[in-house]
């Protein structure tokens, strides 16, 4: 059977932690006519997933790294959600996950990009709590905006940008301001 659905996947980051999650939800003919369908009338049934699996390129990486998600909770109906985390090396900056859905022959990749900014949120912290003689708080929180809006209107090379040039404008501060603060 191909693939009917309009598969969704999310990211959700923490300080230690990057969980990838199928946010596609149930069928419903008027809410979601495009999620997983149980009986499979109107829609892929999820449990025909014959596998299911994510390329994750790091920011930076030339490469990708492969992660099988049917050897976790990711293809469990009721989690739909896997810690990725030991795969991984967690670095700030623009990530990129391609997570393939295989029925049978029948394949659909949806591409994800995801910013993770613990360290960063945190360094802008520290210079808005600390000595602001070496930086302006202001100026580097107005970049940080910006950069959020760039994701949110997915300019993802534009976010990329900032956050160098965000990097680059911390580059002068105290070295405890720039490293993690252990958020």
């Amino acid at each position: 059977m191909a693939l009917t659905v309009n598969p969704i996947v999310t990211i959700n980051h923490s300080t230690g932690v990057m969980i990838i999650v199928d946010s596609t939800g149930d069928y419903n003919a008027v809410t979601n006519p495009y999620g997983w369908d149980s009986s499979g009338t109107y829609s892929t049934d999820r449990s025909t997933l014959t596998a299911i699996e994510v390329d994750v390129t790091a920011p930076g990486a030339s490469t990708a790294t492969n992660i099988v998600l049917t050897s976790g909770n990711f293809d469990n109906d009721t989690v739909r959600a896997q810690d990725i985390t030991s795969s991984l090396t967690m670095a700030d900056g623009l990530w990129k996950f391609e997570t393939t859905f295989t029925v049978s022959a029948n394949s659909e990749t949806v591409t994800t990009y995801s910013f993770r900014d613990v360290n960063l949120k945190c360094a802008i912290g520290k210079l808005a709590l600390g000595d602001m003689t070496s930086n302006d708080y202001a100026e580097v929180k107005l970049m940080y905006d910006k950069l959020l809006q760039a994701m949110e209107c997915k300019e993802y090379t534009l976010a990329q940008e900032i956050y160098a040039d965000i990097v680059d404008a911390l580059s002068s501060c105290p070295t405890d301001v720039r490293k993690s603060c252990g958020c």
